[in-house]
Protein backbone atom coordinates (compact mmCIF):
# COMPACT_ATOMS: atom_id res chain seq x y z
CA UNK A 1 0.00 0.00 0.00
CA UNK A 2 1.63 2.92 -1.22
CA UNK A 3 1.16 6.53 1.00
CA UNK A 4 1.22 9.87 -1.19
CA UNK A 5 2.52 12.81 1.04
CA UNK A 6 0.78 15.95 0.71
CA UNK A 7 3.96 18.07 1.43
CA UNK A 8 4.59 20.22 -1.47
CA UNK A 9 7.70 22.56 -2.28
CA UNK A 10 5.60 25.01 -1.34
CA UNK A 11 5.24 23.56 1.92
CA UNK A 12 8.96 23.86 2.28
CA UNK A 13 9.15 27.65 1.59
CA UNK A 14 5.78 28.55 3.68
CA UNK A 15 8.13 30.60 5.81
CA UNK A 16 8.75 32.98 2.91
CA UNK A 17 5.13 33.01 2.02
CA UNK A 18 3.69 34.09 5.23
CA UNK A 19 5.07 37.48 5.30
CA UNK A 20 4.27 40.92 6.86
CA UNK A 21 3.57 43.62 5.07
CA UNK A 22 6.44 45.17 6.29
CA UNK A 23 8.63 41.75 5.35
CA UNK A 24 6.81 42.12 1.69
CA UNK A 25 7.86 45.44 0.92
CA UNK A 26 11.79 44.53 2.71
CA UNK A 27 11.55 41.17 -0.33
CA UNK A 28 10.19 43.61 -3.03
CA UNK A 29 12.70 46.11 -2.46
CA UNK A 30 15.44 43.26 -2.14
CA UNK A 31 14.39 42.17 -5.91
CA UNK A 32 14.55 45.27 -6.96
CA UNK A 33 18.02 46.05 -5.82
CA UNK A 34 18.95 42.47 -6.95
CA UNK A 35 17.35 43.10 -10.66
CA UNK A 36 19.66 46.25 -10.92
CA UNK A 37 22.63 44.43 -10.60
CA UNK A 38 21.24 41.42 -12.54
CA UNK A 39 20.78 44.75 -15.63
CA UNK A 40 23.99 45.39 -15.16
CA UNK A 41 25.62 41.94 -15.00
CA UNK A 42 23.66 41.48 -18.12
CA UNK A 43 25.30 44.86 -19.91
CA UNK A 44 28.84 43.22 -18.69
CA UNK A 45 28.11 40.24 -20.99
CA UNK A 46 26.39 42.18 -23.92
CA UNK A 47 29.77 44.39 -24.04
CA UNK A 48 32.18 41.87 -23.75
CA UNK A 49 29.97 39.56 -26.06
CA UNK A 50 31.03 36.20 -23.60
CA UNK A 51 27.11 35.38 -24.45
CA UNK A 52 28.19 34.58 -28.32
CA UNK A 53 30.39 31.62 -27.44
CA UNK A 54 27.52 29.49 -27.38
CA UNK A 55 25.95 30.68 -30.73
CA UNK A 56 24.01 33.55 -29.87
CA UNK A 57 23.46 36.29 -32.14
CA UNK A 58 22.72 38.90 -29.73
CA UNK A 59 22.32 39.11 -26.21
CA UNK A 60 18.21 39.46 -26.43
CA UNK A 61 18.78 35.95 -28.44
CA UNK A 62 20.41 34.60 -25.83
CA UNK A 63 18.45 35.46 -23.21
CA UNK A 64 15.50 34.24 -25.10
CA UNK A 65 17.31 30.94 -25.34
CA UNK A 66 18.90 30.21 -22.25
CA UNK A 67 16.63 32.31 -19.69
CA UNK A 68 13.35 31.35 -21.58
CA UNK A 69 12.48 34.82 -21.46
CA UNK A 70 9.78 36.76 -23.75
CA UNK A 71 11.43 39.29 -26.69
CA UNK A 72 9.20 41.66 -24.37
CA UNK A 73 10.87 40.83 -21.01
CA UNK A 74 14.60 40.16 -22.65
CA UNK A 75 14.64 43.64 -24.19
CA UNK A 76 13.45 45.12 -20.77
CA UNK A 77 16.03 43.54 -19.10
CA UNK A 78 19.01 44.69 -21.74
CA UNK A 79 17.11 48.34 -22.29
CA UNK A 80 17.62 48.70 -18.44
CA UNK A 81 21.45 47.53 -18.15
CA UNK A 82 22.29 49.76 -20.99
CA UNK A 83 20.15 53.13 -19.02
CA UNK A 84 22.24 52.27 -15.28
CA UNK A 85 25.37 51.79 -17.37
CA UNK A 86 25.41 54.97 -19.33
CA UNK A 87 23.73 56.83 -16.11
CA UNK A 88 25.84 55.80 -12.82
CA UNK A 89 23.86 58.11 -10.38
CA UNK A 90 20.46 56.11 -11.44
CA UNK A 91 22.43 52.92 -10.75
CA UNK A 92 23.85 53.41 -7.68
CA UNK A 93 20.11 54.41 -6.61
CA UNK A 94 18.68 51.23 -8.04
CA UNK A 95 21.22 49.41 -5.90
CA UNK A 96 21.06 51.39 -2.74
CA UNK A 97 17.23 51.05 -3.17
CA UNK A 98 16.95 55.01 -3.01
CA UNK A 99 14.75 54.57 -6.44
CA UNK A 100 12.61 52.05 -7.14
CA UNK A 101 12.46 49.28 -10.03
CA UNK A 102 9.36 51.36 -11.85
CA UNK A 103 11.14 54.72 -10.98
CA UNK A 104 14.07 53.56 -13.14
CA UNK A 105 11.12 52.01 -15.47
CA UNK A 106 9.84 56.10 -15.57
CA UNK A 107 13.29 57.89 -15.82
CA UNK A 108 14.58 55.27 -18.49
CA UNK A 109 11.83 57.00 -20.72
CA UNK A 110 14.62 59.81 -21.27
CA UNK A 111 17.33 57.35 -22.57
CA UNK A 112 17.14 59.17 -25.92
CA UNK A 113 20.21 60.69 -27.74
CA UNK A 114 18.28 63.86 -27.66
CA UNK A 115 18.72 63.98 -24.00
CA UNK A 116 21.87 62.62 -23.25
CA UNK A 117 24.10 65.55 -22.94
CA UNK A 118 21.55 67.24 -20.56
CA UNK A 119 20.87 64.09 -18.42
CA UNK A 120 24.70 63.07 -17.93
CA UNK A 121 24.93 66.79 -16.60
CA UNK A 122 22.12 66.88 -14.55
CA UNK A 123 21.05 63.08 -13.31
CA UNK A 124 22.30 63.62 -9.97
CA UNK A 125 19.96 66.42 -9.35
CA UNK A 126 17.27 64.27 -10.94
CA UNK A 127 18.19 61.29 -8.97
CA UNK A 128 17.26 63.87 -5.80
CA UNK A 129 14.06 64.69 -6.90
CA UNK A 130 12.88 61.43 -7.28
CA UNK A 131 14.14 59.67 -4.46
CA UNK A 132 11.18 61.42 -2.35
CA UNK A 133 8.65 61.24 -4.77
CA UNK A 134 6.45 58.26 -4.74
CA UNK A 135 4.86 56.96 -7.95
CA UNK A 136 2.64 59.37 -9.64
CA UNK A 137 4.83 61.96 -9.01
CA UNK A 138 7.75 60.23 -10.50
CA UNK A 139 5.78 60.14 -13.80
CA UNK A 140 5.05 64.17 -13.51
CA UNK A 141 8.62 65.17 -13.00
CA UNK A 142 10.04 62.70 -15.57
CA UNK A 143 7.35 64.51 -17.70
CA UNK A 144 8.08 68.35 -16.56
CA UNK A 145 11.75 67.40 -17.07
CA UNK A 146 11.73 66.20 -20.51
CA UNK A 147 9.24 69.14 -21.61
CA UNK A 148 12.23 71.11 -20.25
CA UNK A 149 14.75 69.36 -22.28
CA UNK A 150 12.88 69.87 -25.72
CA UNK A 151 12.05 73.59 -24.62
CA UNK A 152 16.05 74.37 -24.43
CA UNK A 153 16.77 72.22 -27.78
CA UNK A 154 13.85 74.12 -29.56
CA UNK A 155 15.47 77.63 -28.43
CA UNK A 156 18.94 76.78 -29.03
CA UNK A 157 19.86 79.39 -31.83
CA UNK A 158 23.16 77.65 -33.44
CA UNK A 159 21.65 74.36 -34.48
CA UNK A 160 24.57 71.96 -35.84
CA UNK A 161 25.15 71.29 -38.79
CA UNK A 162 24.05 67.78 -40.44
CA UNK A 163 26.12 65.17 -39.26
CA UNK A 164 27.55 63.40 -42.20
CA UNK A 165 28.37 60.00 -42.46
CA UNK A 166 31.71 58.70 -44.86
CA UNK A 167 32.40 55.82 -46.58
CA UNK A 168 35.88 55.31 -48.26
CA UNK A 169 36.37 52.05 -50.24
CA UNK A 170 38.15 50.55 -53.24
CA UNK A 171 40.01 47.39 -54.79
CA UNK A 172 43.41 46.37 -54.56
CA UNK A 173 45.67 44.36 -57.06
CA UNK A 174 44.14 41.19 -55.95
CA UNK A 175 40.36 41.95 -56.27
CA UNK A 176 39.47 42.53 -52.40
CA UNK A 177 37.95 45.35 -51.35
CA UNK A 178 39.39 47.49 -48.61
CA UNK A 179 38.13 50.61 -47.18
CA UNK A 180 37.50 53.06 -44.14
CA UNK A 181 34.02 54.44 -42.93
CA UNK A 182 32.97 56.66 -39.95
CA UNK A 183 29.56 56.77 -38.84
CA UNK A 184 27.59 59.41 -36.62
CA UNK A 185 25.38 58.34 -33.65
CA UNK A 186 22.45 57.31 -35.40
CA UNK A 187 24.15 55.43 -38.68
CA UNK A 188 26.54 53.95 -36.32
CA UNK A 189 23.76 52.17 -33.98
CA UNK A 190 22.06 51.10 -37.05
CA UNK A 191 24.92 49.87 -38.40
CA UNK A 192 25.81 47.70 -35.33
CA UNK A 193 22.02 46.65 -34.73
CA UNK A 194 22.25 45.25 -38.48
CA UNK A 195 25.61 43.68 -37.93
CA UNK A 196 24.45 42.43 -34.13
CA UNK A 197 21.21 41.13 -36.45
CA UNK A 198 22.86 39.40 -39.33
CA UNK A 199 26.03 37.73 -37.73
CA UNK A 200 26.12 34.14 -36.97
CA UNK A 201 28.07 31.54 -35.09
CA UNK A 202 28.98 28.32 -36.25
CA UNK A 203 28.59 26.31 -33.13
CA UNK A 204 31.36 24.06 -32.32
CA UNK A 205 32.89 23.69 -35.47
CA UNK A 206 33.22 27.70 -35.76
CA UNK A 207 36.55 28.76 -36.77
CA UNK A 208 35.94 32.46 -37.56
CA UNK A 209 37.23 35.67 -35.59
CA UNK A 210 34.77 38.01 -34.35
CA UNK A 211 36.38 40.35 -36.98
CA UNK A 212 35.41 37.80 -39.70
CA UNK A 213 32.17 36.78 -38.55
CA UNK A 214 31.53 40.93 -38.75
CA UNK A 215 32.70 40.94 -42.38
CA UNK A 216 30.30 37.60 -43.38
CA UNK A 217 27.79 39.37 -41.82
CA UNK A 218 28.07 42.57 -43.79
CA UNK A 219 27.87 40.56 -46.86
CA UNK A 220 25.09 39.11 -46.07
CA UNK A 221 23.13 42.68 -45.39
CA UNK A 222 24.17 43.78 -48.73
CA UNK A 223 23.21 40.70 -50.59
CA UNK A 224 19.75 40.33 -48.35
CA UNK A 225 19.23 44.22 -49.50
CA UNK A 226 19.94 43.40 -53.37
CA UNK A 227 17.60 40.75 -53.23
CA UNK A 228 15.06 42.85 -51.45
CA UNK A 229 15.32 46.63 -51.79
CA UNK A 230 12.20 46.79 -54.84
CA UNK A 231 9.97 44.78 -53.25
CA UNK A 232 8.00 42.83 -50.54
CA UNK A 233 10.82 41.13 -48.76
CA UNK A 234 10.33 38.14 -51.51
CA UNK A 235 14.19 36.85 -52.48
CA UNK A 236 13.14 36.64 -55.94
CA UNK A 237 14.25 40.12 -57.20
CA UNK A 238 16.83 39.21 -59.67
CA UNK A 239 19.37 40.38 -60.59
CA UNK A 240 21.14 41.43 -57.65
CA UNK A 241 24.39 41.62 -59.63
CA UNK A 242 24.59 41.95 -63.29
CA UNK A 243 27.45 39.90 -65.03
CA UNK A 244 27.82 38.88 -68.50
CA UNK A 245 29.56 35.49 -69.23
CA UNK A 246 29.98 34.03 -72.51
CA UNK A 247 28.24 30.69 -73.19
CA UNK A 248 31.23 28.86 -74.20
CA UNK A 249 32.86 29.34 -71.34
CA UNK A 250 29.65 28.74 -69.37
CA UNK A 251 29.39 25.14 -68.91
CA UNK A 252 33.19 24.33 -68.03
CA UNK A 253 34.65 24.09 -64.53
CA UNK A 254 35.53 27.65 -64.37
CA UNK A 255 32.94 29.46 -65.82
CA UNK A 256 34.47 33.22 -66.59
CA UNK A 257 31.88 36.34 -65.35
CA UNK A 258 32.70 40.06 -65.78
CA UNK A 259 30.65 42.54 -63.23
CA UNK A 260 29.06 44.66 -65.70
CA UNK A 261 28.95 47.12 -62.51
CA UNK A 262 32.89 47.74 -62.37
CA UNK A 263 33.61 45.68 -65.21
CA UNK A 264 36.04 44.05 -63.80
CA UNK A 265 36.44 39.74 -64.20
CA UNK A 266 34.76 37.36 -61.45
CA UNK A 267 36.37 34.39 -60.53
CA UNK A 268 35.14 31.07 -61.59
CA UNK A 269 33.28 29.97 -58.13
CA UNK A 270 31.20 33.90 -57.89
CA UNK A 271 30.34 33.02 -61.69
CA UNK A 272 28.68 29.48 -61.11
CA UNK A 273 27.21 30.93 -57.76
CA UNK A 274 25.38 33.56 -59.67
CA UNK A 275 24.64 31.44 -62.48
CA UNK A 276 23.02 28.66 -60.13
CA UNK A 277 19.74 30.62 -59.41
CA UNK A 278 19.31 34.13 -61.57
CA UNK A 279 17.61 36.19 -64.01
CA UNK A 280 18.99 35.01 -67.45
CA UNK A 281 19.02 37.47 -70.68
CA UNK A 282 20.64 35.77 -73.87
CA UNK A 283 22.25 38.66 -76.06
CA UNK A 284 23.39 37.72 -79.20
CA UNK A 285 26.77 39.39 -80.53
CA UNK A 286 27.69 40.41 -84.04
CA UNK A 287 31.88 39.44 -84.91
CA UNK A 288 32.99 42.64 -83.82
CA UNK A 289 31.34 41.84 -80.34
CA UNK A 290 28.43 44.72 -80.81
CA UNK A 291 24.66 43.34 -79.71
CA UNK A 292 22.72 41.95 -82.47
CA UNK A 293 19.77 41.06 -80.84
CA UNK A 294 18.55 41.02 -76.72
CA UNK A 295 16.59 37.85 -75.92
CA UNK A 296 13.30 37.82 -73.75
CA UNK A 297 14.38 37.60 -69.74
CA UNK A 298 13.83 33.94 -68.07
CA UNK A 299 14.65 33.04 -64.13
CA UNK A 300 16.94 29.79 -64.26
CA UNK A 301 14.40 28.81 -61.26
CA UNK A 302 10.86 29.65 -61.39
CA UNK A 303 9.34 31.35 -58.83
CA UNK A 304 6.35 28.35 -58.59
CA UNK A 305 9.44 25.76 -58.14
CA UNK A 306 11.29 28.36 -55.51
CA UNK A 307 8.40 28.52 -53.41
CA UNK A 308 7.99 25.00 -53.70
CA UNK A 309 11.87 24.72 -52.86
CA UNK A 310 10.98 26.82 -49.84
CA UNK A 311 8.54 25.39 -47.96
CA UNK A 312 10.61 22.33 -47.98
CA UNK A 313 13.84 23.60 -46.76
CA UNK A 314 12.60 26.51 -44.58
CA UNK A 315 16.31 29.07 -45.27
CA UNK A 316 19.36 27.88 -45.69
CA UNK A 317 20.00 24.04 -45.88
CA UNK A 318 24.11 24.44 -44.51
CA UNK A 319 25.30 22.33 -41.67
CA UNK A 320 24.62 25.04 -38.30
CA UNK A 321 22.93 27.99 -40.58
CA UNK A 322 19.74 29.19 -39.15
CA UNK A 323 19.11 31.98 -42.07
CA UNK A 324 15.03 32.50 -43.58
CA UNK A 325 14.01 31.91 -46.61
CA UNK A 326 14.53 35.83 -47.62
CA UNK A 327 18.51 35.59 -47.48
CA UNK A 328 18.17 32.23 -49.95
CA UNK A 329 19.10 31.34 -53.57
CA UNK A 330 18.49 28.16 -55.06
CA UNK A 331 21.26 25.88 -55.59
CA UNK A 332 22.19 23.40 -58.31
CA UNK A 333 22.99 20.45 -56.46
CA UNK A 334 24.37 19.07 -60.40
CA UNK A 335 25.49 22.06 -60.97
CA UNK A 336 23.12 23.83 -63.97
CA UNK A 337 26.41 25.17 -65.89
CA UNK A 338 26.92 21.30 -66.19
CA UNK A 339 23.58 20.21 -67.78
CA UNK A 340 21.75 20.03 -64.03
CA UNK A 341 18.49 19.97 -64.30
CA UNK A 342 16.21 22.87 -62.94
CA UNK A 343 13.87 20.25 -60.78
CA UNK A 344 12.68 20.30 -57.12
CA UNK A 345 14.98 16.95 -56.59
CA UNK A 346 18.47 19.09 -57.61
CA UNK A 347 17.62 22.15 -55.64
CA UNK A 348 17.79 23.16 -52.23
CA UNK A 349 18.19 26.53 -50.35
CA UNK A 350 21.72 28.26 -48.87
CA UNK A 351 22.23 31.67 -48.07
CA UNK A 352 24.66 33.60 -50.23
CA UNK A 353 27.36 33.24 -47.61
CA UNK A 354 27.12 29.19 -47.45
CA UNK A 355 26.48 29.40 -51.62
CA UNK A 356 29.52 31.25 -52.33
CA UNK A 357 31.02 28.63 -49.63
CA UNK A 358 29.64 25.52 -51.23
CA UNK A 359 31.07 26.26 -55.18
CA UNK A 360 34.27 27.78 -53.80
CA UNK A 361 35.07 25.14 -51.67
CA UNK A 362 33.63 22.35 -54.50
CA UNK A 363 31.57 20.53 -51.79
CA UNK A 364 29.84 17.70 -52.52
CA UNK A 365 26.22 18.17 -51.96
CA UNK A 366 23.76 14.96 -51.89
CA UNK A 367 20.20 15.28 -51.57
CA UNK A 368 17.94 12.55 -50.14
CA UNK A 369 14.04 11.41 -51.06
CA UNK A 370 12.83 12.71 -47.49
CA UNK A 371 14.69 15.56 -47.97
CA UNK A 372 17.69 15.60 -45.91
CA UNK A 373 21.05 17.59 -47.64
CA UNK A 374 24.45 16.14 -47.04
CA UNK A 375 27.37 17.97 -47.14
CA UNK A 376 31.18 16.58 -48.16
CA UNK A 377 34.46 18.18 -47.96
CA UNK A 378 37.13 16.88 -50.63
CA UNK A 379 39.06 15.89 -47.33
CA UNK A 380 36.34 13.80 -45.95
CA UNK A 381 34.46 15.72 -43.51
CA UNK A 382 30.85 15.24 -43.68
CA UNK A 383 27.76 16.59 -42.46
CA UNK A 384 23.93 16.66 -42.80
CA UNK A 385 21.03 18.88 -42.50
CA UNK A 386 17.21 18.14 -41.79
CA UNK A 387 14.56 20.26 -43.90
CA UNK A 388 12.65 22.66 -41.51
CA UNK A 389 10.30 23.93 -43.46
CA UNK A 390 7.15 21.53 -43.05
CA UNK A 391 4.95 22.80 -40.26
CA UNK A 392 5.21 21.82 -36.56
CA UNK A 393 3.26 18.69 -36.03
CA UNK A 394 0.94 18.11 -32.20
CA UNK A 395 2.89 15.29 -30.28
CA UNK A 396 0.80 12.63 -30.04
CA UNK A 397 -1.36 12.66 -26.64
CA UNK A 398 -1.03 9.37 -24.17
CA UNK A 399 -3.78 7.12 -24.49
CA UNK A 400 -5.77 7.39 -21.53
CA UNK A 401 -6.60 3.54 -19.53
CA UNK A 402 -9.77 3.12 -18.35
Amino acid sequence: MCTVSNMTVLDDHMAEILLSPAQVLAAVADIERRSALLALAVRRLETSGEYATGGAVSINAWLREHARMTTQRAGELVSNGRFLDTYPAFAQAAVAGTLSGSQIDIARRLNRHKYATALAAHQTELVDLLATADITVTAKLVDHWRKCADAVADDDPAPGLEPVCELMFGRTLDNELHGALNLHDAAATEFEKAINNAITHGGDDETRSLAERQGDALFDIAAFFNKNHDGNGTPRHHPSVSLSADISTVTTNLPEGVNDDTQQPMSPACTATYLCDCKIHVILREADTNPAKFGVSTYSVPRSLFRKIAARDGGCRFPGCNRPVRFTDAHHIHHWQHGGPTEYHNLLLLCSRHHHYVHQQRLIVKLEPNGTAHFTWHHGQHRHTKPRGAPPTRPAQPSSSG
